[in-house]
């Protein structure tokens, strides 16, 4: 495996960032992991965990067309590797029959690699898969994550802190203008659970509820924009336009009533919620969930 700093390639996927850090660019994935044992970098065993990273990613090329199906339909199989069966036991968790697997693949492919490399050592391990993170924390180690209200905004609005004593490990983001299709209009959903698999799946869950009827509001088959997308037939947000005061709280108060059930069942920590210069969380999150 080749490393390197700079832009990633197909024959580079592997960098060394800093001491400690390393980012993971190839094709759909852009990781970062950060591994440290009480301050100390601990670069090798980063590096490892890229090249597990690595190895998660062909997985999931290979049962794609497993992971595209809706997880009412699915059965876990001694076959499926381990991320795959992270995704489907996240999704069907949800409760969500057109939900497929896809919905976890980010949170399930950080867990995955965050479990790798805190079983080998590490007191601090975040594995942060394009807003979708694991944190691994022992011995009174506590992290930070930033939570940005748009998209496009150049610093964080708001902050979750995490210590080693709470039994909390995924962080996750879901909404308008994110990576993958959305229905809902949300700018963002941001989940805290025990993993990121759950986090992702939930944050998806309730980025979708985020709805209402506007004529600022448009949507489009899922298969107009992919044609090999795993939700054909479904209708989903290409465009948010400004909204009435009316319609954002609505939209915000759909978004928190999915989030207080996934909640009532034990499936999340917490939800926040952002659009259009409005936030709304649930009260779990309180604690510590802080504004800048």
């Amino acid at each position: 495996m080749k490393m390197m700093e700079g832009p990633g390639g197909a024959d580079r996927p592997i960098h060394l960032l800093r001491d400690g850090v390393v980012l993971v660019d190839y094709g759909p994935m852009r990781m970062l992991i950060f591994v440290w044992e009480r301050r100390k970098p601990l670069t090798d065993l980063a590096i490892k965990g890229a090249q597990v990273a690595l190895e998660v990613l062909g997985e999931l090329a290979r049962f794609y067309p497993v992971i595209k199906r809706k997880v009412s339909g699915l059965g876990i199989e001694t076959g499926y590797p381990d991320v795959v069966k992270r995704m489907i036991r996240a999704t069907q968790k949800m409760g969500e029959s057109d939900l497929t697997p896809l919905a976890a693949v980010a949170g399930a492919s950080s867990d995955v690699v965050a479990d790798f490399i805190i079983a080998r050592g590490g007191t601090k391990v975040i594995v942060d898969n394009g807003g979708d993170i694991a944190i691994r924390l022992r011995e009174g180690e506590v992290a930070r994550v930033g939570i940005k209200t748009e998209i496009d905004a150049e610093k964080p609005s708001y902050v979750v802190s995490f210590d080693s004593t709470m039994a909390l490990g995924g962080v996750a983001t879901s909404g308008f203008g994110g990576r993958s299709f959305t229905k809902g209009i949300a700018s963002a959903a941001t989940v805290v659970a025990a993993d990121a698999s759950l986090a992702d799946a939930a944050a998806t869950v309730i980025g979708n509820s985020t709805n209402v009827e506007a004529p600022a509001i448009i949507r489009s088959r899922a298969e107009t924009l992919y044609p090999d997308t795993d939700i054909p037939g479904q209708w989903v947000t290409t465009k948010v336009g400004a909204l009435s005061t009316k319609k954002v709280h609505e939209a915000l108060r759909n978004g928190l009533k999915k989030a207080e059930e996934i909640s009532q069942k034990g499936l999340i920590r917490g939800a926040f919620i952002a659009l259009q210069g409005e936030a709304v969380w649930t009260p779990a999150l309180d604690p510590f969930l802080a504004k800048l």
